[in-house]
């Protein structure tokens, strides 16, 4: 009898979608639980990575002055980082770090910008304002010459309401995000300067090349012929390299006589009789003029002819260096 009963009670069907439902539901609603909270999780992986991203884009995009605005990129005329802060103020040491272990630079965010820190690491503080609240975490700069980049390692506290919903066992969300320094203007520049320098360069008379044209005065018996004058030195130069005497005039309007002009395009100028201060304020200006125009001169030599009391031919060597900077050639006749 109690078999019977039991048998009746497994072949009715009442009830069995209820059933099913209470065992089901639970299930189904523990799996739309986990599905919202990984699109939480998912949704502020996403918006960490994306703050990182533009965090380092902005940040090497204004990477060559410090005092750009890095939302619009503006700066004040007088506002910049110096000539060579490339040199000195880059992390430049960082292309020997294959020699000696260097730390790259690197700056925890948010920070205020302080007058104690670097170029650097002010250029990277800076980006803490463009990082939301609830956001952390370090940026670094390397600098390898040819590989300049800026990273940003970003953290965001994720809120899940049980320990059991701490995706990947942790409750911070990380992002990651490089950009390179490029200076698509500063590649411009050197390319342009490079095109325009070398050529004019590899016109100019080397100082070996001057010398070898230049022989000293002999007269008939083999003698040297003894200079007593600036016109006897003028002449001298002329009968020299075959040239003529001529004047010019500079881009800004100034007078330039030159002793002699030779076949190449290079001014020979003699000095027998001369002041330091008058070669620098009046001479020096007038033949730099003319060697950047480019069109008149290919080169420029300066010939000195007599020792002064002291017994010192020549220009000292604060002023030859000056000239040699400038590319003027320095002959001094015995």
């Amino acid at each position: 009898m109690r078999n019977k009963l039991l048998l009746q009670i497994f072949k009715k069907e009442e009830g069995n979608f209820t059933m099913e439902a209470s065992l089901v539901f639970p299930l189904i609603l523990l799996l739309t639980i986990v599905l919202l909270f990984l699109g939480l999780y998912m949704y502020q992986y996403v918006y960490v990575q994306q703050t990182a991203r533009v965090a380092a884009e902005r940040t090497a995009y204004n990477w060559d002055n410090s005092h750009k605005n890095l939302y619009t990129g503006n700066y004040y005329l007088n506002e910049h980082d110096g000539l060579y802060w490339r040199l000195s103020s880059d992390s430049i040491s960082d292309v020997f770090g294959f020699i000696v272990t260097n730390a790259p630079t690197s700056v925890s965010l948010p920070q205020t910008v302080g007058q104690r820190m670097n170029t650097t690491e002010r250029k990277l503080a800076q980006a803490s304002v463009t990082l939301p609240a609830g956001i952390s975490g370090i940026a670094t700069y390397t600098n390898h010459l040819v590989d300049r980049k800026v990273t940003f390692k970003l953290q965001s506290f994720f809120k899940a309401p049980f320990r059991y919903f701490k995706v990947f066992g942790s409750e911070m969300v990380h992002g990651q995000a490089s950009s390179r320094v490029v200076e698509p203007v500063e590649m411009i520049r050197l390319t342009d300067m490079t095109r325009t320098y070398i050529k004019t360069i590899k016109e100019r008379i080397s100082p070996k090349a001057a010398k070898a044209l230049l022989v000293e005065p002999q007269n008939s018996s083999g003698a040297k012929v003894a200079i007593t004058s600036e016109k006897e030195a003028a002449a001298y130069l002329r009968s020299l390299v075959n040239g003529t005497l001529i004047n010019m005039q500079t881009p800004t309007g100034k007078n330039r006589t030159i002793d002699a002009l030779d076949a190449n395009g290079v001014a020979h100028i003699a000095f027998y009789t001369f002041t330091e201060n008058q070669l620098r304020t009046v001479q020096l200006p007038k033949d730099i003029e003319l060697l950047k125009q480019g069109t008149q001169l290919k080169g420029v030599v300066w010939h000195f002819f007599k020792k002064n009391a002291s017994g010192i031919q020549g220009p000292s060597e604060k002023l030859r260096k000056e000239l040699e900077d400038q590319g003027i050639v320095v002959v001094i006749h015995n």
